[in-house]
């Protein structure tokens, strides 16, 4: 079994989020990525006129295609918010047992 059969046998197994979610579209519709429920990689879907593009389309494609996947995944954004909030907590709270701990030793 190849890396790809493993990925698709992984990707397509049954799973809660085993649906497509979100998916943005490149190139006029030639390239189109889908996500699954998790914002994880669902599908890589290629017109043949693929092709066709040079390099550059076919790179400026694909992008446009996963930034409209991602900003399409349901909550996406609250996400990324609510991970930076709690990061921010976490660092306060862990600064202030460093200055706590910077401050008793100073006092010994």
């Amino acid at each position: 079994m190849n890396v790809t059969q493993e990925y698709d046998e992984h990707a397509r197994s049954t799973r809660e989020t085993d649906y497509i979610a979100s998916f943005g579209e490149g190139a006029d519709g030639l390239v189109r990525i889908e996500l699954d429920g998790e914002g994880r990689l669902w599908d890589v879907v290629l017109d043949p006129q693929v092709t066709e593009l040079t390099v550059d389309e076919l790179r400026t494609a694909l992008f446009d295609a996963i930034t409209g996947a991602q900003a399409g995944q349901p909550g996406f954004e609250a996400s990324v918010a609510d991970v930076n909030t709690a990061a921010e907590r976490r660092f306060a709270e862990i600064s202030q047992a460093l200055h706590d701990l910077s401050r008793r030793a100073a006092r010994r």
